[in-house]
């Protein structure tokens, strides 16, 4: 190796605040494969090149960044099958399933001991019900509404008394974003700049798990809005809202640029079945596709900033080039109106929610280069408290498993033997 010169060759801490950003996230960077520092060949430190460094600089803040998503999100394990106890033929006939239906991925049990997988509004449906094993994996049982919300970081009482069906609760349930995440993607959103107008605009906002992060962040909303009546019914029952700030109307027909100007943050989860696996990924063909509707809303509205929350399948395969004209399109909304865009990958497991969960956040600041975007995305990072046992990191606790936050709840019995001798009666099976 050459020799290093001081004008050539930057430190740890001099590249970062050239970039703008902190050590540990360049570090993360070394680590993704986004620059490769070179050693001192004396002491060993880690040393990065100007130009590599000037040449990232140029990429945060031109057209091209707009294509770059980060992930600050671990690969998820792969979730481990069921034991399946050495029985006989004919008693795996006697389960309400049959045997190839129990251990499909889709449909298999939850285990007890670990992170449910992603909660989907399909779990409303026959046979994609969610089930659990008990901690010995001998039996299962559906899981409640009520166990259901907690899996997504919801508090059990939000589904009690509700009028509404367990197909209703469990379909609203499986579209939500969990708070804790909610909570530590706006304070870092919030955090992340200064503000003319601490309000906020919230399109398709669901059962409210992003509203309340919003409100918790310090934002008030001018305007809340969801069509689904089980949706506007949760949102009357959050403390953060009054009934006036609660709209059920379309928001592409609800005039919202009256608003024009004067809103700090908009916010929303348009529909993401067009984009995931479980909605067959029609993206922009499907009929539920408004993600694509966002930056029009962004020229109408012109907010400081903007949230979106959506599928991790939104970026990959053949929804990657709708994914990439929608970053540009939110980067330059109208003439003469820029953001700063990027989107990041997180999973909900990380921020103490029993379940993994990927999810895109795309984020936009108005004229602000995208690295101020990178740095919210950074605060997000390191708020996150939980971390897959795989992974070495004393100052977070593993992930929370299914069993250690529903043991409180009160059994609803109905277990079944897991591949086992117990008789079902027809009404157990329905």
């Amino acid at each position: 190796m050459k020799a290093l010169s001081e004008r050539d060759w930057l430190k740890v801490g001099d590249a970062a605040s050239l970039l703008g950003v902190s050590e540990k996230t360049l570090r993360n960077w070394d680590k993704a494969g986004k620059l490769r520092p070179a050693r001192h060949p004396i002491n060993g430190y880690r040393l990065y090149h100007a130009a590599d460094l000037h040449q990232l600089k140029r990429e945060l803040r031109t057209p091209a960044y707009v294509q770059q998503l980060f992930e600050f999100a671990a690969a998820p394990p792969e979730t481990p099958a069921p034991p399946v106890p050495n029985r006989s033929r004919s008693d795996v006939e006697k389960m309400h399933w049959k045997a190839e239906v129990a251990l499909d991925p889709k449909h298999r049990p939850q285990l007890w001991d670990s992170p449910s997988s992603t909660v989907r509004r399909d779990w409303r449906k026959y046979p994609q019900e969610a089930h659990i094993l008990d901690g010995d994996c001998k039996r299962y049982r559906k899981l409640t509404p009520a166990e259901i919300a907690v899996i997504q970081g919801f508090e059990p009482e939000l589904v009690a008394n509700t009028g509404f069906s367990q197909r209703q609760l469990i379909a609203a349930l499986g579209n939500a974003v969990p708070p804790a995440m909610g909570r530590a993607v706006m304070k870092a959103v919030v955090d992340s700049r200064k503000w003319s107008s601490r309000t906020a605009i919230e399109v398709c906002a669901g059962i409210g798990g992003l509203t309340r992060g919003t409100a918790a962040a310090g934002f008030e909303h001018s305007l809340c809005l969801d069509i689904d009546p089980v949706c506007v019914a949760f949102l009357n029952r959050l403390p953060q809202l009054r009934p006036s700030q609660i709209d059920s109307t379309d928001f592409r027909y609800a005039g919202l640029d009256r608003f024009k100007g004067q809103v700090g943050i908009l916010c929303g989860g348009p529909p993401c079945q067009p984009w995931s696996a479980a909605g067959l990924r029609k993206g922009s063909e499907d009929s539920r596709d408004v993600l694509g509707e966002m930056s029009k809303l962004v020229a109408e509205i012109e907010p400081e900033a903007f949230v979106f929350e959506n599928v991790a399948g939104l970026t990959t395969g053949q929804n990657k080039r709708y994914f990439d004209n929608l970053m540009e399109n939110l980067q330059h909304p109208a003439p003469r109106l820029r953001y700063g865009t990027l989107a990041a990958k997180f999973n909900a497991a990380d921020f103490g929610v029993p379940q993994i969960r990927e999810r895109i956040f795309i984020v936009g600041f108005r004229d602000e280069p995208a690295s101020s975007v990178y740095q919210c995305f950074d605060r997000v990072s390191q708020s996150r408290t939980h971390r897959d046992r795989r992974i070495s990191d004393s100052s977070r606790q593993e992930w929370r498993s299914i069993g250690s936050t529903i043991r409180s709840l009160e059994d609803p019995g109905g277990w079944k033997s897991w591949f086992g001798s117990v008789e079902h009666d027809e009404e157990d099976i329905a």
